[in-house]
């Protein structure tokens, strides 16, 4: 398999501080990818140099070959890159099914914008609402299809936005922290779910969770991040054994 995120060498400073510290990994085509380590690790600003929203200090960024730091932060969704928040990012006064359509709109020729305010041509405003239908059914969404945003349980918004990042068609689909406030029965949900889409829309997805229970069951590959740097990289039998992984995240064993 051919690597799709390539990452290499990145470096973050905000204002003499070191977020991220030389930082090199690879996702393969296909792969469900893990990047855990201690809060304030440098996790979310990875995330945050993938989809252009921090521009990093050096290194690069290729995504399928093409040096995503060359690309306008507005076109990133246009390659195939799409992610989910740590904090909801979703309109609470908007139906289920417009949200959802506000990232289907990144297919279509109108934008979201005018998409949002139904500015657009019939035809394509059709398309996309049938193509959120589909995708609101697949989630087990379908019935909460126009019902507000505002109101609805955690676990079900989480659903909501993992939808509307599907909705822009991705090739790479990042998920900050999908588990975050969710209840154990949801978190086993959450994993079916992850594993299921991945394999049904042929997806690469690069995970940051806490979570340890379901990033060990889902993932192909794991990275650690300790102080902005990697500490270990590997499947995750090999991460979960090693020594630098236990000491600084997954806690030394009681003597």
């Amino acid at each position: 398999m051919a690597a799709l995120l390539d990452v290499a060498n990145l470096e973050v400073e905000f204002g003499g501080v070191v977020a991220l510290d030389d930082l090199s990994f690879t996702i393969e085509t296909g792969q469900i990818c893990a990047l855990i380590g201690p809060n304030g690790a440098g996790k979310t600003t990875l995330f945050n140099c993938v989809s252009r929203i921090y521009a990093p200090t050096s290194g690069s960024i290729r995504f399928d070959g093409r040096d995503l730091l060359a690309v306008a932060p507005h076109r990133i969704a246009q390659l195939g890159i799409t992610r989910t928040f740590q904090n909801l990012a979703l309109f609470p006064t908007m139906s289920v099914l417009d949200n959802v359509m506000t990232g289907a709109h990144i297919r279509g020729h109108v934008g979201p914008i005018r998409g949002a305010l139904k500015l657009g041509t019939r035809g394509e405003e059709r398309r996309l609402r049938d193509h959120a239908v589909g995708l609101l059914e697949r989630l087990s969404l379908g019935h909460l299809a126009q019902h507000p945003a505002a109101g609805l349980p955690y676990g079900t918004l989480k659903r909501v936005e993992i939808a509307r990042a599907l909705a822009c068609g991705p090739r790479l689909l990042m998920l900050d922290e999908p588990a975050a406030g969710l209840t154990h029965s949801e978190v086993d949900e959450l994993a079916n779910t992850i594993r299921s889409i991945r394999d049904e829309f042929d997806l690469t997805v690069l995970l940051v969770e806490h979570h340890m229970a379901m990033v060990m069951g889902i993932s192909d590959e794991v990275v650690v991040l300790d102080f902005g740097s990697t500490i270990a990289e590997g499947p995750p039998e090999q991460v979960r054994n090693d020594p630098k992984v236990i000491e600084a995240y997954l806690g030394t064993p009681a003597s």
